[in-house]
């Protein structure tokens, strides 16, 4: 999912080569440089802005920060925004490597051929799993604690991943265990290994989206395998349901819950959507997506992946790559969808729906975080959910223009 972040240049901060970049584990820092204004003394933009638009030499005071000149720092700033480095996000919280997950790790180790473990690390949180990169003596890997999803909908993508593995789809593919299982079991949690595919997340550019829109239009084309059975994650009815059953919560939080209350009975006439369907992601953003020299080198994180319109795919990937400066960008949108087409085209009834496809994935999306809040409220998804209900109010109006307009090219 997206997040808006933040990064504070710390003195002892050491820059890491951007080829030794990880997946899930550190983050082109140009994309994330926002420096603390009540450290360095300048304001800087709102959370979620990705640009810095004035040159910094002229924004930062003339004093010493953390005892380097103005000149230097900018020296620095300025190599990464050229993408000479990468830094971890300090902000935001990793894994922690404790004992129980230590062993749970070790357990799914020792039933794969993937050698004696070396070294354990965190890599930074999502919303819903938690994942490590585990250093053997035969490679590296990527160690995921299914904590989300049912056994069903596990082996339900453990089904799809395989089914794609021989076309060469850009993703990491899951390791199968020595007696051919996949699921390692300890003291409660799944545990699966994976490819661990080195990489960044990339900046949201035309080129990106193009390249991601390519990606969804390969997977479109992929037949649905056989006994695979997931469905989309919310669906209509689960907000219905929700609505009328959790009054008292949602009054609690007046400023999210008229406008979620408004937009469910908009979009309500809009569904079911009667479009073609198949295999598609859902889940299509920036942090799901892992880049090397500006080439997308995996799409990961299938486990939202499901059975639905296959213009889902498209809608979502609006939401994750259409929009710069939190503003749709009809560039952004039109090179994602030459992308798709590419591989698929859109019959009239698809373009017809495209917009609001995209509200309606917005909605949900902004639905499955507020559930999520009202359950545990956190400030990350408190900001989520206004980012999201803006985004589902201009696709209302102004921006599904743009969408259309975006189709016609």
């Amino acid at each position: 999912m997206l997040a808006a972040r933040q990064l504070l240049l710390r003195k002892e901060a050491k820059c890491v080569p951007a080829e030794g970049g990880h997946q899930h584990g550190v983050r082109p820092l140009f994309l994330w440089v926002r420096l603390i204004p009540e450290r360095l003394g300048f304001e800087m933009p709102l959370p979620g802005q990705r640009k810095v638009s004035s040159p910094l030499s002229e924004m930062l005071p003339q004093q010493r920060v953390f005892g380097r000149s103005v000149r230097r720092l900018t020296a620095i700033c300025r190599d990464l925004c050229r993408n000479r480095y990468t830094l971890p996000m300090v902000n935001e919280q990793k894994s922690l490597v404790d004992q129980a997950a230590s062993e749970a790790i070790d357990a799914a180790v020792d039933a794969s051929d993937v050698g004696d473990i070396e070294e354990i690390s965190g890599l930074f949180l999502g919303y819903a799993n938690i994942n490590f990169r585990v250093k053997t003596t035969a490679g590296i890997y990527l160690a995921r604690f299914c904590r989300a999803q049912p056994d069903q909908r596990i082996d339900d993508e453990i089904l799809l991943l395989r089914s794609i593995q021989s076309s060469g789809f850009p993703t990491s593919y899951p390791i199968p265990r020595s007696d051919g299982d996949f699921i390692s079991r300890h003291q409660g949690e799944k545990v699966m290994l994976y490819d661990f595919v080195e990489g960044e997340t990339p900046l949201v550019t035309p080129d990106t989206a193009r390249q991601i829109g390519e990606a969804l239009g390969r997977l479109s084309l992929q037949p649905v395998p056989q006994a695979y059975s997931s469905s989309a994650l919310v669906d209509i009815e689960d907000l219905r349901e929700f609505r009328s059953q959790n009054p008292t919560e949602l009054q609690q939080y007046p400023e999210f819950r008229d406008e979620f209350l408004k937009q469910t009975a908009s979009i309500e006439s809009c569904l079911p959507f009667d479009l073609p369907r198949g295999l598609v992601h859902a889940d299509a953003f920036p942090d799901n997506t892992i880049f090397r020299d500006g080439k997308l080198v995996a799409l990961i994180d299938f486990e939202d992946s499901c059975v639905d319109a296959l213009i889902f795919d498209i809608g979502m990937a609006i939401i994750g790559f259409g929009y710069r400066d939190g503003k749709i960008d009809i560039d952004q949108v039109g090179a994602l969808l030459a992308g798709y087409r590419s591989h698929r085209q859109l019959s009239r009834a698809e373009q017809e729906s495209l917009p609001a496809m995209a509200r309606w994935c917005a909605h949900g999306l902004g639905f499955w975080h507020l559930r999520a809040y009202l359950d545990r409220p956190n400030d990350r998804q408190l900001q989520r959910i206004g980012e999201i209900q803006r985004m589902v109010r201009g696709l209302q109006g102004a921006d599904a223009e743009t969408i259309r307009a975006a189709l016609e090219h």
